[in-house]
C-alpha cells in the first residue's frame, strides 16, 4: 500500500489536544511538516511530536512534491485562504469546521477543489464516532420506529476565560458555530437535510464578539424535529457530561453522552448486529469508543479521507456538506434576529 504524506498547518491547542494524535494512528499515511506563522513555535511543536520537518511559511510546504495532503487547523478566519492554496499547489485537503465564515468563501473553496480535482473535506469528527455511525444505520433499518424527534445538547465553560488576541474572541465565533455545528451536521447526517428553522440567540455572560448561548429548532422531512442547545459560559464541572444526543422514535429511544462514550438504548423489539445487540425494552447500556481524544475512533474521519485519497474516490463530508452546516448556520442566525420561523432554501 502506498504511504502518502502529509502536512498539518496550525499548532494551537486543537492540533496538540486533537489533530496530531490522531496522524500518530493513521494507517497509510505519516506526518512530515508542521507549519505555524511563529518560527518557533512550529519548531517547538514539531520537536515535541517528533515531526521531521516544520517551517513559519506555507509555500515550504506546499513546495514540498511529496506532500499529498494538508490538514488545516488555523483559525476559522484562515480557512479559505490555507486551503485554496492547497488545493491549488495540488494537494487534498481536510479542513477544520466550521470551513468558512461565509457561505461565498465556502463556494471559492469548493471552486477550487473542483479545479484541482482534489480532494476537500471537512473535518467533522463526530461522523467517525462509533454510536453515531450505528445509529445511522439503526435508523436506516427501522430499529427506533418512526423518528419524532432529535435533541443535541453541547456545552462549554471557555467563554469565560476569553483573552483579548484570542481568534474566538475577535472573529466573533460563537457557540452556535464552534459547537452547535456538530450538531447540525449530525441531524442532517442521521435524518435529512434541515428545512426550517426557529431560534433564539444571544451573548449574556462571555466577553466575545459571538453568541455564547443559542437554542434552535429545525424541521427535517416527514414532520420530524431536532432541538439544539449550546452555550459557551456554562459551568462544567467534574464528570459533568457536556456532549448529549437523544432520538425519540415510535419504538425505541437512545441517549448518548458523546465527550465520554456512554451510550443508553431501549428498544421495542430489540436489536441485533456485529457491533451491538439488545433484548425487546431491555435498557441497555454500553461505553463506546467515542472519537474525542482519549477515545479509541478518534482518527476514523481522517482515516477515511487517507483511505479516500488511495481509492482514488470522492470523500463523503465534502465541501458541499459543510457548506450547508454554513448555510443553516446563518440561517440560524437571521430566524433569532426576526423571531420568527425560517425556510432553509437548499
Amino acid at each position: 500500500m502506498k504511504l502518502l504524506t502529509s502536512a498539518l498547518v496550525g499548532t494551537g491547542g486543537i492540533a496538540d489536544w486533537l489533530h496530531v494524535p490522531i496522524h500518530k494512528k493513521l494507517r497509510g499515511s505519516e506526518l512530515k511538516w508542521v507549519c505555524d506563522t511563529n518560527a518557533q513555535v512550529a519548531k517547538e511543536f514539531a520537536e515535541k511530536w517528533n515531526v521531521p520537518n516544520w517551517t513559519d511559511r506555507l509555500k515550504d510546504v506546499l513546495a514540498d512534491t511529496a506532500v499529498d495532503w494538508v490538514d488545516v487547523a488555523v483559525p476559522n478566519r484562515f480557512h479559505e485562504q490555507v486551503t485554496i492554496q492547497s488545493l491549488e499547489a495540488g494537494k487534498h485537503v481536510l479542513c477544520q469546521k466550521p470551513m468558512a465564515d461565509s457561505i461565498m468563501a465556502a463556494q471559492r473553496m469548493i471552486s477550487a477543489a473542483d479545479k484541482s480535482a482534489r480532494n476537500l473535506g471537512i473535518y467533522m469528527c463526530f461522523r467517525g464516532d462509533p454510536a453515531f455511525r450505528m445509529m445511522k444505520r439503526m435508523i436506516a433499518e427501522g430499529a427506533f420506529g418512526s423518528i419524532i424527534s432529535f435533541r443535541g445538547k453541547m456545552i462549554s465553560g471557555n467563554g469565560k476565560n476569553l483573552r483579548a488576541g484570542q481568534w474566538r474572541m475577535d472573529d466573533a465565533s460563537g457557540a452556535l458555530d464552534l459547537l452547535g455545528i456538530h450538531l447540525i451536521d449530525l441531524f442532517a447526517w442521521l435524518h435529512s437535510d434541515i428545512q426550517w428553522v426557529q431560534a433564539y440567540s444571544n451573548t449574556l455572560y462571555a466577553t466575545m464578539k459571538g453568541d455564547d448561548v443559542t437554542t434552535a429548532i429545525y424541521g427535517l422531512k416527514d414532520g420530524v424535529t431536532a432541538v439544539l442547545e449550546t452555550t459557551y459560559c456554562s459551568y462544567s464541572g467534574p464528570d459533568m457530561p457536556i456532549y448529549l444526543f437523544e432520538v425519540n422514535g415510535t419504538a425505541g429511544y437512545a441517549s448518548y453522552n458523546f465527550d465520554i462514550g456512554k451510550l443508553v438504548v431501549q428498544l421495542k423489539e430489540g436489536y441485533q448486529s456485529e457491533m451491538f445487540s439488545c433484548k425487546p425494552n431491555e435498557v441497555k447500556n454500553c461505553t463506546i469508543e467515542h472519537a474525542l481524544n482519549g477515545g479509541g475512533s478518534i482518527a476514523n474521519v481522517h482515516q477515511d479521507f487517507v483511505d479516500s485519497i488511495l481509492r482514488g474516490e470522492a470523500f463523503e463530508a465534502d465541501g458541499q456538506v459543510g457548506m450547508k452546516s454554513i448555510h443553516v448556520i446563518e440561517i440560524t442566525r437571521f430566524a433569532a434576529k426576526e423571531r420568527r420561523q425560517i425556510m432553509v432554501l437548499q
